[in-house]
């Protein structure tokens, strides 16, 4: 989830890999900028960011599930 001043915007695992095939995909007659490199970076942290969290989510829930 992205806060930019109270603009919530949610963006799933897969929505994230789809942007990043979008931006493969999109540019086929011209060379990745440094700014097209940058977004691909920020957009593989976010999918790691999401996949960890998703990660610690199951974890969370087979501490409670054992109890």
């Amino acid at each position: 989830m992205i806060d930019l001043n109270n603009l919530t915007v949610e963006l799933t695992l897969q929505n994230l890999k789809t942007i990043k095939l979008w931006k493969f995909l999109l540019p086929k007659d011209r060379e990745l900028t440094r700014q097209d490199y940058e977004a691909i970076a920020k957009i593989d942290a976010l999918a790691i960011a999401a996949r960890e969290q998703m990660e610690m989510q199951r974890r969370l829930e087979k501490i409670r599930c054992c109890r």
